[in-house]
């Protein structure tokens, strides 16, 4: 590493500086918002020098951690790790020095700059870390960072503003006075939906290390042949992959624990970038991926066949099960970005369908006899997802920063009044519809060409491929209708001081929550600090293409990349779409841009003048669009779930602790008042009246005493004198003188 510094610095410098964020914020607001840019620009630079030590580490790389159980704190610096975190480094620096300017208006900046700090730090964890164990606390720490984000501006007090193509809810669950509730549901879903992946995940790795002996990959995969084999041998294989897959679903918001990510759009725009550009959103994706090399290693050793039929010991059940969830996730999610009104939610839907991809890719690569193509193809997604998606958070914060208001059908007309905004967001756009030569159409093609590889062997593969098709022609669809609802057609935008009032303490520009936006403040781009990394994410976007030969250089590990080497590598990714087999999911996926892009473009751009915001009424259209709005009514599921959960517990509240615990109590209450009256009158009757008549005969004679007690010293020597002489007469007859 750079200056032969220790490789523990990389996640010590934000760890250990998200603590130094509040104490800066005593000294100067200004240095308090610049420090997490600043500590996270160094810890980028780290992991940029990181790629000379790739496989060959130039210093220790493991520390003594807990050593009565034998474990050590180790970093891996393998191809994936190290692409992993520079990808997360590059961008979480970016994304702070765009919250310079963003947050810079609001207040409790001091937990939010903590928080975006610690944020990063335990992504850098998670990827970099050789101990899976280790790997987890990374893994939550994201979790209750991402809590604390998402529920950020917990203390709105204004209404929430209403969707105007909105479905009432009627559940009571989904009802809100308040900003600040909403916010605080969002943040709490989000925590307790990925805790359960979270609880099956730490399962699966506990049932791991019973029978691998150790939590470091890089020991799992040395000695892949045993493990592999006992875990098959007693039947423990496809579950205990299972169940760390699991935490993948809910941390990468794959079917069915999807439902918690578009309402992560709570939080500032700065935050929804980081959650899905450069963190917790990609941790998913990541330990799959990982999950993948450490299998693959079972496979070269010979302990897997090249060519088996799924079953329950088998890996090519669980990377079946991989790639059927991805591409589910994929096409579900992007039919209901398609109707989505709000516009961090329409990019929330994509981040979903592209993550499938993602997930579609990995599963890909475990069920062909050569896993590395499919492989590389997720990766590089995983790159230009991260770039272009950043890209196009930032770029809708600096909308909704403006016009306050998150909702699509009350804006339009924005180009005119944010040039540089709606370029950079065109850009963003074309690379998520995978529009060549943009950065996504290079690696999201790619998946869907190993897709169509797959189909041409098995039918799961066939299912997989319509999946992927038709998941790319609703992402160029939603993809338009944001831009021309955002940006086209005539200004819809919030003018009035009622519907202002509404939007208050939405990420409002340096606005008081209870004071109301008298008038409308016209749009505008947004300042340096925050378009500065939009340039740079633009600029990688369009010319990510010539980078990924050296991305595929450093993974397969081909030695240093030449001019020749490079432009042989950009030659073939150029030739395989023109020529056999590539050409027929080429030909499939232009197909699905044309399917779904023309009829955007007509609705939206072409008619940009007039509504375009039209509710269906009548037909299967609308049960259609009532349908996708629901979002597949899985979300409805769980709060129906959660709502009989309630209903039962009042129900046995009602029935059981009313009317059983309840009726002991008081019962017991009955009885307890019963006794103690009986109590009372044997202590009024009994006791008091025996202690009343010994205190009356004491007081009798006390006063029979009076007559002797006379208080004359005659008297007193006269009593002693007769005292005395009945002594003597009881001595003497004793002694029987007398």
């Amino acid at each position: 590493m750079l200056f032969g510094l220790p490789y523990y610095l990389i996640l010590v410098i934000p760890l250990a500086g998200s603590l130094v964020v509040p104490l800066a914020g005593r000294f100067s607001e200004k240095l308090r918002d610049w420090t997490p840019a600043l500590l996270m620009g160094i810890t980028m630079i780290l992991c940029w020098s990181l790629f000379p030590d790739i496989g060959s580490p130039q210093g220790p790389t493991s520390w003594p951690w807990i050593e009565a159980l034998g474990l050590r704190f180790e970093v891996l610096l393998d191809p994936l790790s190290v692409i992993m975190a520079v990808l997360s480094s590059t961008l979480c620096f970016l994304i702070y020095v765009y919250s310079t300017e963003y947050m810079a208006h609001e207040g409790d900046r001091d937990r939010f700059f903590f928080l975006m700090l610690a944020f990063g730090g335990g992504m850098l964890t998670l990827v970099l870390s050789n101990n899976l164990l280790i790997a987890f606390i990374g893994w939550e720490i994201m979790g209750f960072c991402s809590y604390g984000l998402i529920g950020f501006w917990n203390d709105r007090k204004n209404p929430p503003e209403t969707d105007p193509t909105g479905i009432e809810s009627k559940n009571p669950l989904l009802r809100f006075e308040t900003e600040g509730q909403y916010n605080t549901h969002c943040g709490t879903k989000a925590f307790v939906v990925t805790r359960v992946g979270d609880a099956f995940m730490l399962g699966g790795i506990l049932l791991l290390f019973m029978f691998t002996g150790t939590f470091s990959f890089t020991e799992m995969a040395a000695d892949a042949q045993s493990w592999w084999q006992i875990l098959s041998s007693v039947g423990l294989l496809f579950p205990t992959f299972l169940l760390i897959f699991a935490g993948a679903i809910g941390k990468s918001g794959q079917a069915p624990l999807d439902v918690w990510l578009p309402e992560a759009m709570a939080g500032p725009t700065s935050v929804s970038a980081l959650i899905h550009a450069a963190t917790m959103v990609k941790a998913g994706i990541y330990i799959t991926a990982r999950f993948l090399v450490t299998m693959a290693s079972a496979a070269d050793s010979g302990v897997v066949p090249e060519i088996l039929p799924p079953s329950f010991d088998s890996a090519a059940s669980f990377f079946t099960v991989v790639a059927i969830v991805g591409g589910v996730t994929a096409f579900m999610t992007a039919t209901m970005g398609m109707v989505s009104n709000e516009l961090k939610q329409v990019l929330a839907f994509s981040t979903l369908s592209q993550l499938g991809y993602m997930m579609l890719a990995m599963g890909t690569g475990g069920l062909l006899i050569s896993y590395q193509e499919a492989y590389m193809s997720g990766i590089l997604h995983i790159i230009s997802h991260g770039a272009f998606k950043a890209l196009l958070f930032l770029a809708a914060g600096g909308v909704i920063h403006v016009v306050h208001t998150k909702y699509l059908s009350k804006m339009g007309g924005l180009k005119q009044y944010m040039p540089k905004t709606f370029i950079v967001m065109w850009i963003g756009v074309l690379a998520l519809s995978g529009i060549p030569p943009f950065s996504g159409f290079w690696s999201k093609d790619s998946i869907i060409e190993y897709a169509y590889d797959l189909a041409l062997h098995n039918d799961v593969g066939i299912f997989l491929f319509i999946l992927a098709i038709l998941a790319a022609a609703c992402t160029i669809f939603y993809s338009i209708r944001l831009m021309g609802m955002a940006f086209y057609g005539p200004s819809r935008g919030v003018a009035s001081t009622e519907d202002m009032s509404a939007s208050l303490g939405h990420e409002s520009h340096g606005h008081s929550e209870q004071e109301p936006h008298t008038e409308h403040e016209e749009p505008h781009d947004p300042g340096r600090a925050m378009m500065c990394p939009l340039y740079i994410l633009a600029a990688f976007t369009i010319v990510a293409f010539a980078v990924f030969p050296f991305v595929e250089a450093v993974l397969f590990s081909e030695g240093p990349m030449t001019v020749s080497v490079w432009t042989s590598v950009l030659t073939e990714m150029v030739l395989v779409k023109l020529t056999m087999p590539g050409l027929v999911p080429f030909v499939f996926t232009l197909g699905a841009l044309a399917l779904g892009g023309i009829p955007a473009y007509i609705l939206y751009i072409g008619r940009s003048d007039r509504p375009n915001t039209a509710i269906p009424d009548a037909g299967i259209r609308k049960r259609l669009y009532g349908f996708l709005k629901h979002r597949w009514y899985i979300n409805e599921f769980y709060y129906w779930i959660v709502g009989g959960v309630l209903r039962f517990t009042s129900s046995w509240k009602s029935k059981i602790d009313d009317r059983i615990i309840d009726g002991i109590d008081f019962g017991s209450a009955r009885t307890a008042i019963s006794a103690s009256k009986r109590i009372r009158w044997f202590d009024d009757h009994i006791v008091d009246g025996f202690a009343e008549e010994i205190s009356t005969a004491s007081v009798a004679a006390s006063e029979s005493s009076e007559v002797i007690e006379t208080g004359r010293v005659n008297d007193y020597v006269a009593v002693l004198m007769f005292g005395v002489g009945v002594l003597v007469i009881l001595a003497l007859i004793s002694l029987g003188v007398i």
